[in-house]
């Protein structure tokens, strides 16, 4: 199985879209960057444009170093390679920030520091948001349907609440109860379908419309999948209010599709 997961690209970046082509492990040359050493065999990759005397990028090194002994205190995020580098065409203005996750060992994250709306807060964020997906791809029997898509976003958003406190992200509520409800039930038919590739034919039919809306004469609000995902995971744990969203990193999709009734066959 091809194993990727989700490129963020357009969404605060603490969302994913999807990657066609994407490469697996390590994902640029170190041999011109400078590499930092985190807890438990991650590692920080620099891009040779970041100058590491200035303050901006002392202080981006410590939080990073900072958090991530923090995420690994509550999830299994151990061996992965952040590779960082400036840029204003991979990052969502309105934030500053962007990233994407190439493998269950890397991902990349991306910083604007001539936006005026970029904050040091917002890349530590996305980060938090960013390590659990690398590690859920690491779950034995990971399957790549939208239902998991869904999930792992759910999860992620939950996660980065569970660390860092702070209001849910916008795209979490983007349809009211009732659209919820109504395409809850629309999409079931297709969300447990089985993919071996992350595809364009996944990409075009299923990711982007579900994931980003779509238009026409079967329109889906944007950002749906997201909210649904959020949906999905918080029926869950308020069903098992002793389990914590770092609990549910490896458990099955369908295990925790289970708490929401309109995705349950009725018998």
């Amino acid at each position: 199985m091809n194993r990727i997961l989700f490129l963020i690209t357009s969404v605060l970046l603490f969302l994913c879209a999807p990657m066609a082509d994407t490469v697996c492990g390590q994902s640029k040359d170190t041999t011109r960057a400078n590499v930092v050493k985190l807890a438990q065999g991650c590692i920080l990759v620099l891009d040779e444009k970041i100058d590491i005397t200035d303050s901006l990028s002392v202080e981006i090194i410590a939080r990073i170093q900072n958090i991530i002994p923090r995420i690994q205190k509550l999830i299994p995020a151990d061996s992965i390679t952040i590779d960082l580098a400036m840029s204003s065409s991979e990052v969502l203005p309105m934030f500053g920030v962007g990233g994407r996750t190439t493998s269950d060992h890397s991902l990349s994250m991306y910083f604007d520091p001539k936006n005026p709306n970029f904050r040091v807060e917002f890349l530590v964020r996305s980060l938090v948001h960013e390590c659990l997906h690398p590690t859920r791809l690491r779950m034995l029997h990971w399957q790549l349907t939208l239902l998991e898509c869904m999930i792992t976003e759910g999860l992620a958003d939950h996660f980065m609440i569970e660390l860092l406190k702070g209001d849910r992200p916008a795209w979490t509520s983007a349809l009211t109860e009732e659209e919820i409800k109504q395409y809850l039930v629309k999409v079931k038919p297709v969300l447990r379908l089985k993919h071996e590739l992350w595809n364009n034919k996944f990409t075009q039919n299923y990711f982007v419309p579900w994931m980003f809306g779509r238009k026409g004469d079967n329109p889906i609000p944007g950002w749906t999948g997201y909210t649904l995902g959020w949906r999905i995971v918080d029926n869950y744990l308020r069903a098992h209010p002793e389990v914590r969203t770092s609990d549910l990193v490896f458990t099955p999709a369908e295990v925790i599709a289970s708490s929401t009734p309109e995705l349950v066959d009725s018998k």
